[in-house]
């Protein structure tokens, strides 16, 4: 049994996987709210204790760069080195690899009903896809053909700096750079990033916020989820909640294809993360495309790209477990 560990900077997930059978099929899957632990050895130990099954080897998922086997989780305490997990947890082995370069290892073993299509375009599998996934933080990956496979490489790309389309985010970065010396793309198109977008919109009054909606988000745990629910509520969404998820899936759009564009992307765009499936809706309508297609005289370029939203949950973990089995292949 192979475990796999996908650490969130909300939520870290685990399940196990055989590693005989002849598709990949999760188990035993749990999920822990990442903040209650001081690291991830508790969480582990706690899922062994209750699922009293112990896996041979592991691999973990980790938002934030990997290192020499070495990482710390972004927006999270966690240290983590795979020789000491290793030894301290009694597994044969521990790999550590970036949480979106997992997520590109999940692409070839997802169902086709796993993916929502927002532009066809046509795949051309030997040219690079890219992956792109806005959840607690920013994270990218790209994927290049390598021989007959393939290869995952992370990227901090979501640490580049934001670079605003419009009038109207030209003023959400003069908004934010008031306050901090540097704005990444991923200060606007996060979870965190709607919280900016929509104080921005309130405290440069473009938007009223309503009392009971400034009272729900007060009291809510996840502001940003609160925040996209109410603009998802047929016949009570706010016009501050609404305008928030359009400016957000603008944002989004301009930076998928602005790495469509970097990595010359033609085997597709795929956008994962905790967000995105929750606020489909708001990606379907024309602002995403329009922002993706934005690109000058390359703008012809990127609409041949195929975008794809990955919409399973475990997806992160499908991709861990696959990487898993290439690496015990190439042994």
């Amino acid at each position: 049994m192979i475990l796999t560990v996908d650490i969130g900077g909300t939520h870290t997930r685990l399940a196990m996987v055989e590693e005989a059978l002849p598709d990949i099929r999760l188990a035993h899957f749990r999920s822990y709210r990442s903040a209650e632990y001081r690291d991830i050895e508790k969480i582990v130990r706690h899922y062994e204790d209750f699922t009293d099954i112990k896996a041979d080897s592991a691999v973990i998922g980790v938002p934030g760069p990997v290192l020499d086997g070495t990482a710390k989780a972004t927006n999270l305490p966690w240290k983590l080195e795979d020789e000491r997990l290793a030894d301290q947890l009694r597994f044969s082995s521990v790999k550590l690899i970036n949480d979106v370069e997992a997520l590109g290892y999940a692409i070839d073993v997802l169902a086709p009903d796993d993916l929502v299509r927002l532009n066809p375009g046509c795949h051309y599998p030997d040219a690079p896809a890219a992956v792109i996934a806005p959840g607690t933080g920013l994270g990218e990956a790209y994927v290049l053909p390598v021989g007959s496979g393939y290869r995952v490489f992370p990227s901090e790309g979501g640490h580049a700096g934001f670079a605003p389309s419009s009038a109207l985010q030209r003023q959400l970065l003069e908004y934010l750079i008031a306050d901090q010396n540097y704005v990444s793309v991923e200060s606007v198109c996060s979870g965190p990033g709607i919280g900016n977008i929509y104080r921005f919109l309130r405290e440069r009054k473009i938007c009223i916020e309503p009392q009971r909606l400034k009272e729900a988000i007060e009291k809510s745990a996840d502001q940003a989820g609160t925040i996209a629910q109410n603009a998802l509520s047929e016949g009570q969404a706010e016009a501050i909640a609404t305008q928030t998820l359009d400016l957000f899936s603008a944002i989004l759009g301009a930076e998928a294809g602005n790495l469509a564009l970097t990595l010359a992307a033609r085997n597709g765009v795929y956008i994962g993360g905790g967000i995105a499936p929750q606020i489909l809706p708001f990606l379907q309508k024309d602002l995403f495309m329009q922002s993706f297609l934005n690109k000058g005289p390359l703008s012809r370029f990127v609409a041949d790209i195929p975008v794809c939203v990955i919409c399973k949950p475990e997806a992160n973990l499908y991709g861990l477990a696959n990487f898993a089995r290439k690496s015990q292949q190439a042994r």
